[in-house]
């Protein structure tokens, strides 16, 4: 019993990790992006952040 739940555990460790670390890295390189299409992306990136932080903050005023 102990072999099968030792397993399962690590089967989802291994998810986990896949996710966040492997998963990422396949969808940045499956496709070309410019440098400038890159720059659009992180400062539109960059602007939903600050949005999002400033309905935050708004909220628990």
């Amino acid at each position: 019993m102990t072999e099968k739940d030792d397993l399962e555990k690590m089967l989802k460790k291994l998810k986990k990790d896949f996710q966040k670390n492997i998963q990422p890295v396949l969808k940045k390189h499956s496709y070309f992006v410019s440098k400038g299409e890159r720059a659009r992306l992180k400062r539109a990136k960059a602007i939903r952040r600050m949005r999002r932080r400033e309905r935050q903050f708004s909220r628990a005023a």
